[in-house]
């Protein structure tokens, strides 16, 4: 069953999290909450979401069109060249 409430966005983006939301979540004072968001929707969690998890096709998309991007423009480094690079930085080569 889903539950849904509401609450005022101030002028400043600001929201209070009600008091059953954080309490099922787990949420204390002071704890960082973590927002996920597809674009028509958002999510509150009380732990951060896995980073590689494809959500959708146009997720896979976008982020394969991102991968892409960072290959034309130079940002990728082959993975046995970081592999010793950081063996050397650290002592295990």
């Amino acid at each position: 069953m889903v539950t849904m409430m509401s609450t005022k966005l101030t002028k400043g983006g600001q929201t209070t999290v009600p008091k059953e939301v954080r309490t099922a979540l787990g949420i204390a004072d002071g704890a960082r909450v973590y927002w996920s968001f597809d674009g028509h929707r958002a999510w509150i969690s009380a732990a951060p979401g896995d980073p590689l998890e494809v959500t959708g096709e146009d997720d896979f998309r976008a982020r394969l069109a991102a991968a892409e991007a960072d290959v034309a423009a130079g940002h990728v480094r082959d993975a046995g060249d970081v592999a010793r690079d950081l063996g050397a930085r650290y002592g295990l080569a």
